[in-house]
């Protein structure tokens, strides 16, 4: 039998690291954060969706689209998953853009946003109903 490398992890974790790592002064520390925030948000969606029922996970790449679009669905007004592709734009450019980047650049959201609106996303989907 294999040893496991990596053990379990809530994604909601990474989103407490990227408060603690927004505090920081330096850019890579910044960057990462918004790039945990992101990905906070994107896996726990995931696995609260798939926990109430709505999807059946990949745990790949295609996952990205495939919550996206759900979270459209389920929300009248789509705030949420709109607010979902919003921050996916915005740790795409923090992600690979390495150049300065400024507000006027679009899809830059400042790492406070990025945070607040992963714990947001996060809370809403949290609060959905299982599907019946």
């Amino acid at each position: 039998m294999s040893e496991p490398l990596y053990n379990a992890l809530d994604p909601k974790t990474y989103l407490e690291l990227a408060f603690t790592l927004s505090s920081e002064s330096q850019d890579t520390a910044i960057r990462t954060a918004a790039d945990r925030a992101y990905y906070a948000a994107f896996l726990a969606s995931r696995d609260i969706l798939a926990a109430k029922g709505y999807i059946t996970p990949y745990y790949n790449q295609q996952d990205h689209q495939y919550v996206a679009t759900e979270l459209k669905r389920l929300n009248v007004s789509g705030w949420f998953g709109n607010e979902e592709n919003r921050l996916r734009r915005a740790r795409n450019l923090i992600t690979y853009d390495t150049r300065q980047i400024d507000s006027s650049q679009p899809d830059a959201r400042p790492v406070r946003w990025m945070l607040d609106t992963a714990r947001r996303i996060i809370e809403l989907v949290e609060g959905l109903p299982p599907k019946s």
